[in-house]
């Protein structure tokens, strides 16, 4: 199924088909503030399975999965914030972040990597907060990525095709730059970027 929304006014009554699907623990496409991204419930078994194998990471990958959420409360929440890392979060988000961080007790073991780690998004991104919002919980997320013969300005048809099977919902929102986060991690009170993408990081 295809949604068409408008990007930055999105009608929350257009996402109820998108909402229902995450709910009986299906993945979506939606947009997000880097590009289109698979998402389903955090507390979805079968939505996180797809989604990594979508994303080929396997449950003993070094990489952390991704949850999308919606307010700095949710980061203390679901991450160890120390005061460091707090004040680089509120000064930052919302925006085209990534924050990687120890999980706590309430991430489901089966989204954490082999360090414990989660990666935690707040978007600046209007449809990413009304599925967070209307989900009432995280959203597991992960960017979809061209292939190599694609172009980068990617549209909705150009995953329907490959996706119809593992994906319900696609929600429209137009032609989209795949454009990366930037991901910075959190350890033992130390920063290091893991990866320098569109948002900058202050001085």
């Amino acid at each position: 199924m295809r949604l068409r929304v408008d990007a930055e006014r999105p009608d929350p009554r257009k996402l109820a088909p998108a909402l229902e699907a995450l709910r009986r623990g299906e993945v979506v496409i939606y947009p997000t503030d880097t590009g289109y991204a698979f998402g389903c419930a955090m507390s979805s078994r079968k939505g996180v399975a797809t989604c990594r194998k979508l994303k080929q990471i396997d449950e003993k990958h070094w990489k952390p999965l991704t949850m999308l959420v919606d307010s700095i409360n949710e980061f203390g929440r679901y991450g160890v914030l120390d005061n460091a890392a707090f004040r680089l979060v509120r000064r930052l988000l919302p925006g085209p972040y990534t924050i990687v961080l120890q999980a706590t007790s309430d991430v489901p073991k089966l989204l954490r990597n082999r360090k414990h780690e989660i990666g935690l998004r707040w978007p600046q991104h209007r449809v990413c907060e009304l599925l967070v919002q209307g989900l009432g919980e995280p959203l597991l997320s992960g960017s979809v990525h061209p292939f190599e013969d694609e172009p980068e300005l990617m549209e909705i048809d150009d995953y329907m095709p490959r996706y119809d099977r593992q994906v319900a919902v696609f929600v429209d929102a137009g032609p989209l730059w795949p454009e990366p986060s930037t991901v910075v991690r959190f350890e033992d009170g130390n920063m290091d970027v893991l990866r320098q993408g569109q948002g900058e990081l202050p001085a």
